[in-house]
């Protein structure tokens, strides 16, 4: 997605859904973790499909903590695999645990819509 889209209009709704997700406080991630640390995970893939979603994936960590570092091994509309390696992000612990579950919600959200069109339109071949 084009950066000023981005902010324009995603934005929007990444904030609401952070603030559903983390209502006023993230008691949870600041319980196992009161202070900064750095740290890393892996996005894996759960099964194979369709993918679609990286930016936002992408910008709901980045919303939160700007310093925040993905690296994404894939790209939006290829084709993946359960297992494979599909992106590793860096930075304060506490911004990995708290966008988690918003991040991943919308990234299989959208990966699910992409994988299913995929199916239906290969049906529709010829």
């Amino acid at each position: 997605m084009n950066p000023i889209t981005m902010q324009l209009v995603a934005d929007k709704y990444i904030r609401l859904a952070l603030e559903e997700d983390i209502s006023s406080e993230d008691v949870s991630t600041n319980a196992v973790m009161p202070g900064y640390k750095k740290g890393e995970v892996q996005l894996i893939g759960k099964e194979a499909g369709l993918l679609a979603g990286l930016s936002v994936f992408e910008r709901v960590f980045t919303l939160l903590d700007p310093d925040t570092q993905v690296e994404l091994y894939v790209e939006d509309g290829q084709a993946v695999q359960a297992g494979q390696l599909l992106a590793k992000i860096t930075g304060d612990v506490r911004v990995l645990l708290s966008g988690e579950r918003t991040a991943l919600n919308y990234l299989q959200r959208l990966s699910g819509i992409a994988t299913y069109t995929r199916a239906v339109a290969k049906l529709l071949e010829g």
